[in-house]
């Protein structure tokens, strides 16, 4: 067989074997044509769509508010409300707060916080820190706003209350007629030399700040402010 032939038979065999092509491999179809069949690429998955927000549902009575009736029969006998009091943001702390400034101690001071006992149902509420909403967990119409609950108060040692403005016209017109009261207890710079003025301060920015530390640190500012400025 001559080197021709040979070629030739090479050529035609390779001829008739498929084309391979790298997987990178461009051409550019004007110029060379299509000889295998042009397949597009497959597709990537589409990506999944977003989750649609949804708002997180409030807790029960989050958002609503009742009137609280304080009711005390004895040592003091004591009875006002508190209305509209939102039950997600009204705490024990705040109704012993709203008793605190009503009553005093048989010698006319401040009765501590301490010493008022929240109850319901006739038993006492632990913990100075729990909502309206949390008391009334288990109470669902409550919770659904507009109604009103009654809560006890007990005060250790005893106490007497003090006669508070009332928002009714009739009362608020005999107490027009008749002559005002001098505070009970001590009053003015008498006050700020008390030991307990300091102490309820504290408790004020516990409430509020919710730090024990920066409460203690602000009170001993003020007072020693007081001090300096005597």
């Amino acid at each position: 067989m001559s080197e021709l032939t040979f070629a030739k038979s090479f050529l035609s065999t390779l001829d008739s074997r498929p084309i391979k092509l790298r997987a990178d491999h461009v051409f550019d179809p004007e110029q060379v044509g299509l000889r295998v069949p042009y397949t597009l690429p497959r597709l990537s998955a589409p990506h999944p769509s977003m989750p649609k927000k949804v708002k997180s549902a409030q807790a029960p009575g989050s958002s609503k508010s009742i009137n609280v009736r304080i009711k005390s029969a004895r040592n003091p006998v004591l009875e006002f409300a508190i209305p509209n009091a939102p039950l997600s943001t009204t705490s024990v702390q705040d109704i012993r707060g709203a008793v605190q400034s009503r009553i005093t101690d048989t010698q006319g001071g401040q009765v501590q916080l301490e010493k008022i006992k929240i109850l319901y149902k006739r038993k006492p509420v632990t913990g100075t820190g729990k909502t309206l909403a949390e008391l009334l967990v288990d109470e669902p119409a409550i919770l659904a706003g507009g109604k009103e609950v009654e809560i006890g108060i007990m005060v250790i040692g005893g106490a007497q209350a003090v006669e508070t403005s009332v928002s009714q016209p009739e009362v608020a017109e005999k107490q027009d007629e008749s002559p005002s009261k001098p505070a009970v207890g001590p009053s003015g710079a008498e006050v700020l030399q008390t030991e307990t003025f300091w102490d309820d301060l504290q408790g004020y920015l516990e409430q509020r700040l919710k730090d024990e530390g920066e409460a203690q640190r602000l009170k001993s500012l003020f007072k020693d402010a007081w001090k300096s400025a005597k």
